[in-house]
């Protein structure tokens, strides 16, 4: 069961009941590129779901990092659309942006926090 921006409640296979109220996208299908447009290496990348309390494992893996100009897609399950992103430099610098909407929203573009500027 999850709950709905409108206030309805939707049941079906693999539902979760939401913290708190999220778009509605049946048959969402989520997915994120990050394009590393910093001087930087990344060496963490995490994405989890909004309504989860944890960041989950690091997507890139104990080996993987993310090169300055680089591009790497993120493949996330079909459901839930709103995903919180860490971002992990090295030296470990973070950056965080939150409840992105990975159906709608599927490129980011890093710096994180340029993009917030502005609006």
């Amino acid at each position: 069961m999850f709950r709905c921006d409108d206030g309805a409640v939707r049941h079906g296979p693999g539902a979760v009941q939401a913290r708190t109220p999220r778009p509605c996208r049946p048959g969402g299908t989520p997915a994120l590129s990050l394009r590393n447009g910093t001087p930087n290496i990344i060496n963490n990348v995490y994405i989890s779901p909004s309504s989860q309390q944890n960041w989950g494992e690091d997507r890139l893996g104990a080996t993987e990092t993310l090169r300055a100009g680089a591009t790497r897609a993120f493949s996330l399950p079909v459901g839930e659309c709103l995903y919180d992103v860490r971002i992990v430099y090295q030296g470990n610098v973070a950056e965080e942006r939150r409840r992105i909407d990975a159906c709608a929203e599927q490129s980011l573009a890093l710096p994180l926090a340029a993009q917030r500027v502005g609006r």
